[in-house]
């Protein structure tokens, strides 16, 4: 019994300790095939990048022209043919200093092709940053611009050349002989084309010289893949312009955003074998608003409903109210031209009591003149952008023992100002849209429709959620406060509608006509957009990020890193 009980132990024994050395022979292979250290050699190969940049490829052009080899990238690729460059970097220089340090015209200070007064020290091209990480990283930048070159002298070659077909023919001869870890190309023929013909495909010259480019990617994508250690390797090409150029959208495609310059329409591609497919569309840029309605201008162009309709739409010392109304107006620059009020006169001095929506400056107030205090008051709105409709919102409110006036601007609170010593506001007067008689102001120049006067102290968030709305129903929650709402896009007749329940009319007065209008309201601004959608200032955070250099917080990068998800 006890040699059978021996070598069952030993049988046990066997078994645990082959089942152990299988184990530990699992966790070896897999530690060695998921190795994480810090290095440019990861599983996939080693780290490289080729960076081509284009000057004047408007991004919505190189789109629509015959680009096959552009093309064949983008189903590995992060794209987008509406990126943007830096709006305020009018200058070549300033642009190529974006796609180098990766921060923008306010830090890095290139305005000019001299470089003077440059921040480069505190911000530096990168390749200074990747070779603190990585200093054995070879790095080679070609181009035929002199300034450029000199953005590029921390490169270990840096030549150069004296056109595009140089640097193409340098680029592959690197690609096909070197073993340089980061390969810039600098192409400027197409916007050469741009200055000669015009920054659009209908320019037979612009749109050759971007299918020529196409043709050098090309052949630089096919040197690259015949590289003898390519599958030993992982490349990240980026491929972008600098900007686009100057050209004349058909009406109907400007939106009235950033969008709609085309000088600031680039292109970036970031291309890798391990990518998925992922394409940044233009985001939501404002909603459509289109109609008929008429041009306020002058003294005689205006409307009005008479006083003896107008007492609903008095403010006395109880009353709680909200205006709204849309504004386009047609110049930049106004002197105190009034674009509705009910008062008697709208003259120096304020004489009378009630109240007035006027322009001053590039912004907007709300002015009134009460029973009980002898002077007036006014709170002031946001400025607004000629040419563009802007929803400006003023309300009464009770807090208290206290009433405020308080203005916004498509949707965003500006200021307020304590009303309750003013006491009534209330006249038998017209309330008048557009010029109020009397004198020491400006002549109103503007549109103004969708027109609504509440009998309630709307609550802000109201405010905010409607203003970009173009109409109004029973879905707005303080529908059933409304006193007065006229769209003022009725198209035809002599009279503005009011479709509330009040039914008063304003009654058209001069020579008016009714015009057609298809734009956009409350578009966000320049800034909003511009994060939405890749930019050029990016592209040097996306390398590092490739490159597996850490960001350091103290570099004050602006660039964001686009992924393939």
């Amino acid at each position: 019994m006890m040699k059978k009980y021996k070598l069952l132990i030993g049988v046990i024994a066997t078994i645990i300790t082959t089942a152990i050395f299988s184990c530990n022979k699992d966790f070896d292979r897999t530690l060695t095939d998921k190795d994480g250290t810090d290095t440019t050699k990861v599983r996939y190969g080693n780290r490289k990048v080729l960076y081509l940049i284009v000057d004047g490829a408007r991004g919505q052009s190189v789109a629509a022209a015959n680009i096959p080899n552009i093309t064949a990238l983008l189903p590995t690729s992060i794209y987008s043919w509406v990126a943007l460059n830096e709006p305020e970097a009018t200058q070549n220089s300033s642009n190529w200093a974006n796609m180098l340090t990766g921060v923008k015209k306010p830090k890095h200070l290139v305005n000019d092709d001299a470089l003077t007064n440059n921040n480069l020290q505190n911000y530096p091209i990168i390749f200074k940053r990747i070779k603190e990480s990585r200093p054995q990283t070879k790095i080679a930048a070609y181009t035929s611009s002199t300034v450029f070159k000199s953005l590029t002298t921390g490169a270990d070659i840096s030549t150069l050349l004296t056109t595009d077909d140089q640097v193409k023919a340098a680029v592959i001869n690197q690609l096909t002989t070197d073993t340089a870890s980061v390969v810039v190309g600098h192409f400027t023929d197409v916007d050469k084309a741009g200055i000669a013909n015009g920054y659009d495909n209908s320019f037979p010259g612009y749109k050759s010289a971007i299918e020529k480019f196409d043709t050098s990617v090309g052949e630089v994508m096919a040197a690259l893949k015949k590289r003898p250690t390519y599958n030993n390797e992982d490349w990240l090409v980026v491929i972008a312009s600098s900007d686009g150029g100057a050209f004349t959208l058909p009406p109907n495609t400007d939106d009235q955003t950033i969008f709609s310059k085309p000088a600031n329409n680039a292109f970036i591609i970031y291309y890798s074998s391990t990518y998925k497919k992922r394409i940044i569309v233009k985001p939501f840029t404002g909603n459509r608003y289109l109609g008929k309605t008429v041009k306020l201008k002058g003294t005689e162009i205006r409307a009005e409903i008479p006083g003896v309709d107008a007492d609903v739409y008095n403010i006395n010392d109880t009353t709680k109210m909200t205006i709204e109304l849309k504004v386009k107006k047609n110049q930049d620059i106004f002197r105190w031209p009034s674009i509705l009020g009910k008062r008697n006169e709208w003259s120096s001095g304020h004489p009378s009591v009630g109240w007035v929506i006027y322009l001053e400056e590039r912004y907007w107030y709300f002015e009134w003149r009460g029973k009980t205090d002898g002077d007036y008051k006014q709170c002031r709105g946001a400025d607004l952008t000629q040419g563009r409709w802007e929803n400006l919102s003023v309300k009464l409110e009770q807090r208290g023992n206290q009433r405020f006036i308080r203005t916004y601007t498509n949707g965003v609170f500006n200021n307020e100002v304590e009303i309750t010593a003013s006491g009534s506001l209330a006249n038998t007067n017209a309330l008048k849209l557009g010029y109020l008689n009397g004198n020491g102001h400006g002549e109103p120049d503007v549109y103004v429709t969708d027109i609504r006067f509440f009998k309630l102290s709307v609550p802000d968030g109201v405010i905010g959620q409607y203003a970009c709305e173009t109409s109004i129903d029973q879905s707005h929650p303080s529908y059933n406060f409304l006193v007065g709402y006229w769209p003022a896009t009725d198209g035809n007749g002599s009279k503005m509608v009011d479709l509330s329940s009040q039914a008063r009319d304003f009654n058209l007065q001069g020579a008016f006509t009714w015009e057609n209008f298809n734009d956009l309201i409350c578009p966000p601004s320049a800034s909003t957009l511009a994060v939405l959608v890749p930019q050029t200032s990016d592209i040097p955070s996306q390398i590092i990020n490739w490159l597996k250099v850490a960001n350091k917080q103290t570099w004050g990068l602006d660039g964001r890193v686009w992924l393939d998800q």
